[in-house]
């Protein structure tokens, strides 16, 4: 098996690659410079400036391209990843192989059609990627992640080993489509609704420049808006980003395949984009797993692994696995907490009703006193209907703190939510980081207290239980944590 003993390069396909990054880097730094020449330009000469700015930029982005790939090396020499880059500002990255967490394989249309990959390694300290490289030939990509993942041993470098033994899920064909279906579509239309808006207001001087997009505008300034407009587009809007969201969906999801051997699952989906993953079982913090009313209907749900190291807000590093059945995940809960609290027949403890009140309070009033405000503006009197939302939403905060049940066992803790939709999550006394316990004023009145546990994955939060029980949960965590002999990863 190839050692990667000798410092090499990337394969030509990077070229490409880092070209489109770099480019799509510096557009987004100066895009608003280039539409402000635009709009002040004067036009004696703007073609000739134009193409001259625009040939500057591009020979720019074509000199840093081929210097990244030229003084960019890689290899493994004394049991460590070394990562040498940069032309003026030089850098060295070195990653002991021990300290690894995972290797993760991409394959993009032009990656198939050159029989490369581009290949992701993680560690635990940092959120984002330790290295990427962004093309190299398959069987080096293959060969440098199993060297990677058995950790220089000569035994298991030199043997032949199938690194994933045993299939724990696929998606089918029919749970993609009800996947697609179910998904939540109305953030699909907010998500659409929100960037239209955004950009309107960025482009907006450039639209009235234009003749043609200039008349529209007047026409749509000028046209009395009826319900019946109104309910029409935002029914077109509707049905557009439907399609959109599962064809979104359907191009994530494609092919979900999760596999398991004794150091972890692997993971492929994709299909424009084969993405492969492989996270070892001392990586995960904490495993949650939702549905929402739809999927709760049809006994679909999404399997979110907490790992270390990965910035949760950015929804491209999410490890999610689609579940159409619970058999599913009970052979995936296992390998992190023996069993399930909840199905030992434990009733678990609740939450105090006063978080609803609280939170109707604090947060749903407040938000609709704002949009009661600004419909005023159009609506005047007529805004008042707005509050109609907040029985409702008192309502769906009583059932949450009625389905709200949590479990404390010797393995660690189980939290059950429901309102329309459904969560669980599971988590473990060896991952913890440390434990607040959080009290204000109202809750010290009423002997509550709000429990937050940290990990190196998330945060597990337990709200408004009973101050006592929040005390002897935080005790007993830090015992277990520090007499545990365990490894936290």
């Amino acid at each position: 098996m190839k050692t990667f003993e000798t410092p090499q390069r990337q394969s030509p396909l990077a070229l490409v690659m880092m070209f489109f990054k770099i480019f799509r880097t510096v557009i987004t730094v100066i895009w608003p410079i280039l539409i402000g020449l635009l709009l002040g330009q004067k036009k004696e000469n703007s073609e000739l400036k134009w193409l001259i700015a625009g040939g500057a930029i591009l020979l720019f982005i074509l000199v840093r391209t081929v210097l990244d790939y030229l003084y960019f090396r890689f290899s493994i020499k004394d049991g460590q990843l070394v990562v040498r880059k940069g032309f003026f500002y030089k850098t060295a990255i070195t990653v002991p192989l021990e300290r690894i967490q995972a290797v993760h394989l991409e394959q993009s249309f032009l990656h198939a059609a050159t029989l490369t990959h581009k290949l992701i390694i993680d560690t635990a300290g940092k959120e984002g990627a330790e290295v990427t490289i962004y093309a190299i030939p398959s069987s080096d990509a293959v060969a440098l992640r199993t060297l990677i993942l058995n950790r220089v041993d000569e035994k298991e470098i030199t043997a032949e080993t199938t690194p994933a033994t045993k299939l724990v899920s696929k998606l089918d064909l029919s749970g993609l489509l009800k996947l697609s279906l179910s998904a939540n579509h109305i953030e699909t239309i907010a998500i659409v609704m929100a960037f239209l808006f955004s950009r309107y207001e960025d482009v907006k001087p450039l639209i009235k420049n234009t003749p043609l997009l200039k008349n529209v505008i007047s026409y749509g300034e000028a046209v009395k808006y009826t319900w019946q407009l109104i309910t029409t587009l935002f029914f077109i809007v509707t049905i557009i980003t439907i399609i959109i969201s599962c064809i979104r969906i359907f191009l994530r999801f494609y092919n979900y395949t999760v596999r398991m051997d004794r150091k972890g699952y692997y993971i492929r989906w994709g299909l424009l984009q084969v993405r492969q993953k492989m996270i070892p079982f001392k990586r995960i913090q904490m495993i949650m797993w939702r549905s929402n009313f739809l999927r709760r209907l049809i006994g679909l749900a999404l399997l979110n692994l907490k790992v270390a190291g990965t910035d949760e807000t950015k929804k491209k590093v999410l490890i999610e696995l689609p579940i159409t059945d619970k058999q599913q995940i009970r052979q995936i809960v296992p390998v992190y907490q023996p069993a399930l609290p909840a199905e030992t027949g434990t009733i678990g403890q609740k939450i105090h009703r006063s978080y609803a009140y609280r939170k109707t309070l604090f947060v749903t009033l407040p938000v609709l006193l704002v949009a009661a405000g600004l419909a005023a503006l159009v609506w005047q009197w007529y805004a008042l209907l707005v509050f109609i939302w907040l029985p409702y939403s008192l309502g769906l905060q009583l059932l949450y703190c009625h389905n709200f049940r949590f479990w404390v066992t010797r393995e660690g803790l189980q939290q059950y939510k429901s309102t329309w939709g459904r969560a669980e999550a599971i988590l473990n006394w060896k991952n913890i980081q440390y434990v607040q316990v959080r009290q204000s004023l109202y809750q010290k009145r009423k002997g509550l207290a709000t429990l937050i546990i940290h990990t190196a994955g998330g945060r597990f939060e337990l709200p408004y239980i009973n101050h006592n029980d929040s005390l002897q949960i935080s005790n007993y965590a830090l015992y277990r944590t520090e007499s545990s002999q365990q490894k936290w990863m």
